[in-house]
């Protein structure tokens, strides 16, 4: 709801334009960058007083709080509870990481994160598919209170939760990961943050791409949701397959889709050729979010600290992004010359990808 239903409550509730959306998105993409890049630190720091499990516990409650605000007409609200909301995603994230893979090794660890991709992608489609019906009634905005029973039943699961997760060998660690992995972990953490820079991108000005489609309102959101299955598809395919481990060909096929699906959706003609877009940027991104959830979980021993470079890179791309689209209309440019920022910049980071995964380090 908060990275994607957003900008179409934004639009249809408080009138946003493309420009005003793409603030929302950097603002949103520069906090979580921040405070996801610091969970291991902030964790450890809590850990004086609250268990991990504590701290999941309050990020639940505080974020079902906020989440009601938002059905005060008033859009100072809604920047202040999105853009918070957001930063205790950031640390709840890396936190819910540690707890997948912890304790986990080899195909016990790769069935957890198959499962674990695909329920919280899943949920993605359906909250912004459903979002479409509200829209049309003039209701969006409930989109994001109606997070508050979920985040309830969510800290209820809490309870079967340990206070703090399993150990995790280091020896059982070591085995399962082969040598290979270390330079597509390079790899995937360039096309990671690509990978949510044109999402970054796309999402904002999704909304608008249907003026000229005469599309009906109420279809807004579940076609914009399209890129959500996709995904889904994607990574169903990479859980339930192993073809692709320790191989660099998966992330070029990726990073083609990617980039052929963003320029394909934004100067889309019509509602087919964009959900054909929105197909493609789904696989591309969900395969290489895939592959560096997977390489960055198992090389980096199930710590939070590599949930939260993880997650970092995904804010990074997530205010990329917008800062390119709003650079675009700074300069007075159109769509044409957005898509070639943004093509340009998923050059540059291919080839920065390739070196990287050359190189020696993979700090």
């Amino acid at each position: 709801m908060l990275w994607n239903a957003l900008f179409f409550i934004a639009k249809s509730q408080y009138g946003f334009d493309e420009q005003k959306s793409l603030w929302l998105a950097f603002a949103n993409g520069v906090l979580y960058t921040v405070v996801a890049f610091n969970a291991g630190r902030t964790v450890r720091a809590l850990e004086r007083r609250l268990s991990p499990r504590a701290t999941l516990g309050v990020l639940l409650l505080v974020q079902a709080a906020l989440a009601p605000l938002v059905l005060i007409p008033s859009e100072l609200v809604l920047w202040i509870t999105a853009i918070t909301m957001t930063g205790f995603g950031a640390l709840q994230w890396p936190i819910v990481q540690h707890y997948l893979v912890s304790g986990r090794h080899g195909p016990e660890m790769r069935n957890a994160i198959g499962w674990w991709n695909a329920s919280w992608m899943a949920s993605t489609a359906v909250g912004l598919a459903a979002a479409g019906p509200l829209e049309k009634y003039g209701l969006a905005a409930w989109a994001i209170p109606a997070m508050l029973p979920v985040n309830l039943l969510a800290f209820a699961c809490l309870a079967w939760f340990p206070a703090h997760p399993p150990a995790h060998d280091a020896e059982q660690h070591a085995r399962h990961v082969p040598s290979s992995y270390r330079p597509l972990l390079r790899a995937s953490r360039v096309l990671h943050p690509l990978g949510y820079l044109v999402i970054g991108a796309l999402a904002p000005i999704l909304p608008y791409l249907f003026t000229n489609l005469n599309t009906s309102d109420a279809l807004h959101a579940p076609i914009g949701s399209t890129w959500h299955v996709a995904r889904l598809v994607a990574v169903v395919i990479l859980w339930k397959t192993a073809f692709w481990h320790g191989r660099g060909a998966t992330l070029v096929v990726a990073g083609g889709l990617l980039s052929l699906g963003f320029a394909t959706a934004v100067a889309a003609p019509s509602e087919a050729i964009l959900m054909a877009g929105l197909v493609a940027v789904g696989l591309g991104q969900g395969t290489i979010y895939y592959n560096a959830i997977y390489y960055g979980l198992a090389i980096g021993a199930a710590e939070v600290d590599a949930g939260g470079i993880h997650e970092a890179l995904v804010g990074a791309g997530y205010f990329m992004g917008p800062a390119i689209g709003l650079a675009a209309f700074a300069a007075g440019a159109g769509t044409p010359v957005f898509i070639g920022l943004i093509l340009g910049a998923l050059a540059a980071g291919s080839v920065f990808a390739v070196l990287r995964a050359r190189s020696q380090s993979i700090a």
